[in-house]
């Protein structure tokens, strides 16, 4: 296919693909949800962390968070546990690490929490 005609299709495409829904969050009585109400409600944050991890575990991270200490493996460990629970409650079955190396390109690793047992049956993954 020439070029032009491939480029002529792409546009023909996408003049002719339909519309898409979107649906916004509304209040209980129709009304639209500002934004800066329900901006962020799926972010891991401080608050999160304190509550899902050990003390010990969270002033580790706290240390190594304003460059007093590095981080050690088993808070490192505490913490992607801490992540993940909090993220399949969530709903979340698949992550990704994106990369930027400073090599001007990236990359991405596409995983999943979940692993076939025995009964071949999908699992979360502990």
């Amino acid at each position: 296919m020439a070029l032009n005609a491939a480029r002529v299709e792409s546009l023909r495409d996408n003049i002719n693909r339909p519309t898409r829904k979107i649906s916004y969050p509304k209040n209980a009585d129709g009304t639209p949800v500002y934004t800066s109400e329900f901006f962020g409600e799926n972010v891991f944050h401080l608050q999160q962390i304190a509550k899902a991890l050990p003390k010990p575990a969270y002033a580790s991270f706290l240390k190594q968070m304003r460059g007093r200490q590095a981080l050690d493996r088993a808070t490192a460990d505490a913490i992607a546990h801490a992540v993940r629970i909090w993220a399949m409650d969530r709903g979340a079955t698949h992550f990704t690490h994106w990369f930027q190396p400073q090599t001007g390109t990236t990359a991405e690793k596409h995983d999943a929490f979940l692993s076939l047992k025995s009964t071949f049956t999908a699992a979360g993954e502990e």
